[in-house]
Formats: structure tokens, sequence, C-alpha cells
């Protein structure tokens, strides 16, 4: 049997746990929901943000909406972070130590018409953006939904393009794939897979184009005369068609 002081020790550690344990439990198993408004003064936006998934929609005139979803460890105070300077809007969600469970999804809603510039680390999904986009998304995959601006976006998983009208896209992955889709006849098109593959999806119509698609086929004709331009380049097969 240990001696007094010994058996006092041992049992203080052992409350100790037992608290830290139960609190870990209770952090594992906690989520919040919050929202915050900001002003938005400009047509344009930055969309800093890290450690947490990213939806991208439209909202009301001259405000930036975020609303916010933690779970487990993000719950805890300090671990999640936002902020809005000028036209910079700055999220984070950053736990330390061992964490079984740190989550954290934003929901961002901005203006119709504003020109985004977004960075995550984090799965990306911008929905019906009108404005132009420029996104980069590492570790992880993007998502646009029917936008009609300007496109310049690069993930270091896949980029998905649905329903686009918009008459100028760049779109690029470092490891996977580029899947573009179009429901109205694009200007110019860029789009590169270093290691994956690239499939362009253009609508149908009467319109013709200059097409590269490199290594890989075309079932649209290339007409050198054409002053809209389809460049597909993949690191293992590319693929220009258009819709069935």
């Amino acid at each position: 049997m240990p001696p007094p002081a010994r058996l006092t020790t041992t049992l203080l550690l052992a409350a100790l746990l037992g608290t830290t344990a139960c609190t870990d439990l209770r952090a594992i198993n906690e989520t919040s929901q919050s929202k915050r408004t900001f002003r938005l003064s400009g047509d344009a936006l930055t969309v800093d943000s890290a450690g947490a998934d990213l939806r991208l929609v439209t909202g009301e005139p001259g405000t930036v909406t975020v609303d916010r979803t933690l779970t487990g460890k993000a719950t805890a105070d300090g671990n999640a972070t936002w902020s809005m300077d000028g036209d910079r809007l700055r999220l984070r969600v950053v736990c330390s130590g061992f964490v079984p469970d740190c989550t954290g999804r934003h929901v961002v809603s901005v203006p119709a018409g504003t020109a985004l510039t977004v960075t995550n680390d984090a799965p990306t999904r911008a929905v019906e953006p009108d404005g132009a986009l420029t996104a980069t998304v590492d570790g992880s995959w993007l998502t646009v939904e029917r936008p009609t601006g300007r496109l310049r976006l690069r993930a270091e998983l896949a980029v998905n393009v649905t329903g686009a009208t918009s008459p100028d896209v760049f779109a690029s992955s470092d490891t996977r794939a580029v899947n573009l889709g179009f429901r109205r006849a694009p200007q110019q098109v860029d789009a590169r897979a270093a290691a994956g593959a690239v499939t362009v999806t253009l609508p149908t119509g009467p319109e013709t184009y200059r097409v590269t698609c490199t290594p890989g086929r075309s079932t649209v004709p290339s007409d050198a005369a054409s002053k809209r331009v389809v460049n597909a380049v993949a690191g293992t097969t590319a693929q220009v068609r258009k819709a069935a």
C-alpha cells in the first residue's frame, strides 16, 4: 500500500486526468453555430480562409454575412476567429495539440456582382458567382456552380465547374482533374491538369472553336479561323466535346 503522501498525489493525478478526459469528451461532442455581418463599401472582396470548409453564395447589397458552424475543439475559445479589414475578410479555425475533432464550416454571403479573390486550404464551393472569381485552394478541391463572370481557378486537387456562362476561364489542378461544363459558348478557355485529366464540355450550337487537346482527343473540330479558343492540356488525358 503506498504511503499517504504518494496516495494523495496519485488521487490528485487521477482526478485531474478524469476531469481532462471529461472536458475533452465534451469538446468532441460540442457544436456551435453563430453569425456575423460586416459592411462592404466597394465592389470587391478578398476572402482569406484557412482550416474550414468554405461556401460562397449571393447575399444582400452592401453587406457580407458569415454563418459559422464549429464542432469539437474548434468551439474552444480562441480556436476560431473572424474579422474584416476594409475589403478583406479573414476566417480561421486552428486547433493545436492532440485534436480528435476540430472542424469548421463558413457560409459567406456576398453582394451580387462582387469581384472575389479567395484562398483556402479546405473544400471550397462557390454557388452562382456573378462577378469575377479568382480562387486558390491548397490541399483540397474547388467547385464552382453556374458562374457568369471571369474565372481564374487553381486547386491542389480537383477543379469542377458546372453550368458556366463565363466567357473567359482559366482552371488548373496540381494533382488530379479539371472538369469544365458550359451552358453558353465561351470565348477563351484554358484548362490544365499537371498530373490528371481534363474534360471540357461545350454547349450544343453552331459556334466553332480553335481547339488544342493534349494528350487526347477532341470531338469538336478545330477551326483555325474561329475567335473562340479552347486549350485543354493534361498530365494523363484531355477531352473536348459538346454536350449531348
